[in-house]
């Protein structure tokens, strides 16, 4: 066996030396670099002290103007207009005829009617005193006494045909703008004029899901013209509630009743506010404070200078501040700014305090 070289010696003592410099030396970087972390400079934050305040709940949605009732009305029968009662734009009153169509041969088949049946009433009181004597057998009375209902059946038809040449007003509303003249055809695809009734008004709107248990029958609600300029405010009381809430916008629907003597437009968009009572003792943070996460909400507390996360639960939201119903108590530090820096424990310099 030959001698090992001594250049090989060599190069094997000189790689052992560096190798053994990685190893310790590196240790002692990881050691600096974490002394170095611990004594990292503290973030800069201003922060708020949480504090319970008087609440005003109020919400505002947009909605629109809706007519409890309204229709466009179109005939249930064939045949020309013989006779229009209204005038375009007038008030009509329920009940009153708005529109008549031709009825002559309906007429005509009444009259025909009324004679069929007036004979077969005449031949069922013979028939009547034949069977006393025994003169007829039960089933000829019987055939004529259902002759008799069939032409009955058959008046009654012709009765309710002509009833549908008259056009009444199914409520009282005003009407709009019409589409025939006297003398034209109509069948039952052809709108005459549209019926709508102003008095009352209702106002349509949606809220979301979270304000679902402030929103009851009767409580009322202030709505204005959708008109930056306007000013005036209006008043409507909520009378029915949707029982469900939207799948995609996940609101819930409700419309309040107006009775001023103000007339809208139905269809109009309108503001609506709408004060759900007053809530004492609730802990507003500023919006910014509030943290969205994948498992929900958080904030950072400020504690002996060092930042802790605390989950919370929120309720209302106004343009400024958010209500915390869950994870906050009075008096914790809310840390509003520089949240983008801040970690779990990073070290605090308290700046200013915000309101």
């Amino acid at each position: 066996m030959k001698n090992i070289p001594n250049w090989i010696i060599v190069v094997v003592v000189i790689a052992i030396l560096i190798a053994s410099k990685f190893i310790f030396f590196a240790k002692e970087e990881d050691k600096s670099v974490s002394a170095k972390g611990k004594n990292k400079a503290p973030v800069a934050v201003n922060y708020y002290v949480v504090k319970p305040v008087v609440f005003n709940n109020d919400v505002f949605a947009t909605g629109k103007i809706g007519a409890l009732n309204q229709i466009d009305i179109i005939p249930e029968v064939s045949g020309k207009v013989t006779a229009i009662y209204f005038k375009e734009g007038e008030t009509i009153n329920k009940g009153s005829v708005m529109i008549k169509l031709n009825d002559a041969d309906l007429q005509a088949q009444l009259l025909k009617s009324k004679t069929l049946v007036q004979l077969s009433e005449q031949k069922l009181e013979r028939l009547k005193k034949l069977i006393a004597i025994n003169g007829i057998s039960q089933e000829e009375f019987d055939m004529q006494d259902n002759e008799l209902n069939s032409l009955k059946a058959d008046q009654a038809y012709i009765l309710a045909q002509i009833a549908k040449t008259t056009i009444v007003a199914p409520f009282t509303g005003i009407v709009g703008l019409k589409n025939i003249s006297e003398g034209s055809f109509v069948n039952t695809n052809s709108p005459i004029a549209s019926l709508v009734q102003i008095k009352p008004l209702y106002v349509e709107f949606s809220v979301p899901e979270k304000y679902s248990r402030l929103f009851t029958k009767g409580v009322s609600v202030k709505f204005s013209s959708d008109n930056n300029d306007s000013k005036d405010l209006y008043t409507a009381s909520i009378y029915a509630i949707e029982p469900k809430v939207d799948e995609m916008t996940k609101t819930i629907k409700a419309r309040a009743i107006y009775n001023g003597d103000l007339h809208f437009y139905p269809g109009s968009f309108v503001k609506v506010f709408a004060n759900l009572g007053e809530t004492k003792n609730a802990l507003m943070v500023p919006t910014e404070c509030v943290v969205p996460t994948l498992k929900g909400q958080k904030v950072f507390i400020a504690k002996n200078g060092i930042a802790t996360e605390a989950m919370v639960t929120i309720g209302v939201r106004t343009d400024e501040k958010i209500q915390i119903v869950e994870g906050l108590n009075a008096g914790d530090t809310v840390i509003t700014t520089g949240l983008l820096a801040v970690k779990k424990e990073s070290p605090l310099k308290l700046l200013k305090s915000v309101n």
